[in-house]
């Protein structure tokens, strides 16, 4: 039976840091699908772990020339979401995508920018067209958009 030093050998603390932290970061996406389906909100406590497992990821698994784009185009995609909502809500009178979705792909584009935004284009796409099926004129984004981050994050594994 191999030692445990034997398993450990040829990884960092960094790696081991990054590992545990997904696995957390993958059980509050779970919990925040779970959330909302059942109060049609994302609680700022969840987003808050979320983010500190985000950028837990992000500081260990991206050098640091990655770990500046990866945080520019966080900013820049959320920003830019968080304007288009505002807009929407002036112009409509009624919310388009929730804050908390917002701040979900926030952390998830830490973790894996690529992956955090197709999936949020996945999600968007399934909700619409769920929402068109069941003839219902809102449903909550995070367990589309959540379950394809899920879902995507493995296959980059495969």
């Amino acid at each position: 039976m191999p030692a445990a030093a034997d398993f450990a050998e040829g990884y960092s603390v960094g790696d081991v840091l990054a590992g545990a932290a997904l696995l957390l970061f993958f059980a509050l996406v779970a919990a925040a699908i779970a959330f909302d389906v059942r109060e049609r909100r994302v609680p700022n406590r969840l987003v808050l772990a979320m983010l500190a497992c985000g950028a837990v990821v992000a500081w260990c698994r991206y050098d640091a020339a990655a770990r500046g784009f990866v945080f520019v185009a966080t900013f820049a995609v959320c920003a830019a979401l968080v304007a288009a909502e505002v807009l929407w809500r002036r112009w409509r009178g009624d919310a388009g995508l929730g804050m908390g979705d917002i701040k979900a792909l926030f952390c998830m584009m830490l973790v894996h920018p690529v992956v955090a935004v197709a999936s949020f284009a996945v999600g968007l796409l399934a909700l619409a067209v769920t929402a068109a099926v069941m003839r219902r004129p809102s449903l909550p984004l995070m367990p589309f958009f959540g379950s394809a981050f899920l879902i995507l994050w493995i296959a980059t594994l495969l």
